[in-house]
C-alpha cells in the first residue's frame, strides 16, 4: 500500500505530533508499506521526509504552533496526485493550510487523526473549529489518540472515530541492561545527584519546566543534590536564574537514539504540563527505558500512564517537589512504577498499534460498497481500540 502522512506541524522543530507521524512511518515501512511523509518545514526537515515551505508562528492553546500556514494548496493537491497515493493520513485535519489541504483532497481516500484536546474551549472558538471542520463532512474515517481527543474532536467531526494511542519504536526506547530501582537514586554526601529528566518544548509555558526548576530548587534548598537534564528547543534566557538554582543543564534537539539514552541513564522523568496534553508520548518512551515517571496530574497523562506513574496537582512546585521526594525515596515505588511502565509500554508498541491503523487505512480505501461491510457497526460516536461497544 502506498500511504502518505501529512503533519500540519514545522518538521524542522521537535514535537509529540511529528514524533508520532514519523515512528507511524517507520513502523509503516517495516511491514512493507511505501510510506511518505508530507509536511510545512521552516528549516532542514529529516531526511525521510518531504517538506514544503510556508511556516507562520501562532499561539493556540497555551503554546507556540509552527504550522504550514501558507502552505500552497496547488502544491499539496499536487504532490498527493502525483504520488498516487493508496490513502492519505492526515493529522490535526482542522489546523489551515497543509493539513486541510490534504484533508480536502477528495481524489484520493483519506484517514484522519486528532491529537488535539483542551480543558477549557471559549464558544468563539468552538465555533471558530467547527467551521474549519465543515470541508471534513465526506470524510468517514477518523482516529483519535485519547479518550479525551476523542470527545474533543466529536464537537465538531461527524465522521467515525476510533481510538488509538500514541505509538511507541520499542526497538530504540528498550530498557538498560542493568537493573533499576534497587538502590537509592539519590545521595546526600556528594558522590551523585538525582538525574531528573525533563523532555520537550520548554519554553512554552504550558510545559510546565518552570514548575519543575522550582521544585528542583526547592529539594536542593533540604540538601539534595539535584541535576535537572533538559532536552528539547525552546529560549533559555527567560529560565536563566532558576536554571542555575536549580542545577538545570540543557542538552538541545536530541535523536531518538540520544534521548533513549538520556531516559535510560535518568532517576526519573518529569512531565509537569499545566494543560492541554491529550496524552503524552514522552510519558510511554520513559516508562519503555525503566524510567520512573513523575507527571501533572491532568487528563492526558492519566491516559498515557495508565496508573504507572506518579501524578501531581499541575502548577504546583511543593506538590511536585514532593512527588519527586516520593519517587527517589520509596523502593517499592519505583519498583512497581517500572514494572507497571514496561508493561503500559508494551501495550503502546507500534508492533500492535501499526495493525489497528493499517485496518483503518484498508477499510478508507476499500470500494465504497465493501468498506460499509467492514466499518463497524456500533451506534455509539467513537470505541477505543481494545475495547467492545
Amino acid at each position: 500500500m502506498r500511504v502518505c502522512l501529512v503533519t500540519p506541524y514545522d518538521l524542522s522543530c521537535d514535537g509529540g505530533v511529528n514524533r508520532h507521524v514519523r515512528a507511524l512511518a517507520g513502523a509503516l515501512r517495516l511491514r512493507g508499506h511505501e510510506t511518505s511523509v508530507l509536511g510545512p518545514s521552516a528549516g532542514p526537515a529529516p531526511c525521510d521526509c518531504d517538506a514544503l515551505r510556508g511556516v507562520v508562528s501562532l499561539s493556540a492553546n497555551g503554546s507556540k504552533a509552527r504550522i504550514g500556514l501558507l502552505v500552497n494548496r496547488r502544491a499539496v493537491r499536487r504532490y498527493l496526485s502525483e504520488g498516487e497515493f493508496d490513502v492519505v493520513h492526515v493529522h490535526e485535519p482542522c489546523i489551515p493550510g497543509i493539513a486541510r489541504h490534504a484533508a480536502t483532497a477528495e481524489f484520493v481516500p483519506r484517514v484522519v487523526t486528532f491529537h488535539a484536546y483542551a480543558e477549557r474551549e471559549p464558544a468563539v472558538l468552538r465555533m471558530l473549529r467547527r467551521a474549519l471542520a465543515h470541508p471534513l463532512r465526506d470524510v468517514e474515517h477518523g482516529i483519535a489518540v485519547s479518550h479525551v481527543a476523542a470527545a474533543f474532536a466529536r464537537r465538531v467531526f461527524g465522521g467515525s472515530i476510533r481510538i488509538i494511542p500514541n505509538g511507541i519504536d520499542l526497538s530504540t526506547f528498550v530498557a538498560p541492561s542493568r537493573s533499576r530501582g534497587t538502590s537509592h537514586p539519590a545521595t546526600n554526601d556528594g558522590n551523585r545527584s538525582l538525574r531528573i529528566l525533563f523532555v520537550g518544548r520548554f519554553d512554552e509555558p504550558r510545559k510546565g519546566l518552570r514548575h519543575l526548576l522550582a521544585a528542583a530548587c526547592l529539594l536542593r534548598e533540604s540538601g539534595r543534590s539535584i541535576e535537572v537534564r533538559i532536552a528539547g528547543q525552546g529560549n533559555r534566557r527567560s529560565f536563566a536564574g532558576i536554571a542555575a538554582r536549580a542545577g538545570a543543564v540543557f542538552l538541545g534537539r536530541l535523536s531518538d537514539s540520544a534521548l533513549a539514552t538520556e531516559y535510560r541513564a535518568a532517576d526519573m522523568f518529569c512531565a509537569p504540563a499545566t494543560h492541554g496534553e491529550s496524552f503524552g508520548l514522552v510519558l510511554v518512551e520513559a516508562m519503555a527505558c525503566e524510567c520512573p515517571v513523575v507527571a501533572s496530574d491532568i487528563d492526558g497523562y492519566r491516559e498515557a500512564s495508565n496508573g504507572a506513574a506518579v501524578l501531581a496537582p499541575p502548577s504546583d512546585a511543593v506538590a511536585l517537589a514532593r512527588a519527586l521526594e516520593r519517587m527517589a525515596d520509596d523502593q517499592f515505588l519505583r519498583r512497581q512504577a517500572i514494572g507497571h511502565g514496561i508493561r503500559r509500554a508494551q501495550e503502546l508498541s507500534w508492533t500492535s498499534l501499526a495493525d489497528e491503523i493499517i485496518a483503518a487505512y484498508e477499510s478508507a480505501a476499500a470500494p465504497r460498497s465493501v468498506a460499509n461491510e467492514l466499518a463497524p457497526h456500533a451506534p455509539e460516536p467513537f470505541v477505543a481500540v481494545g475495547e467492545t461497544a
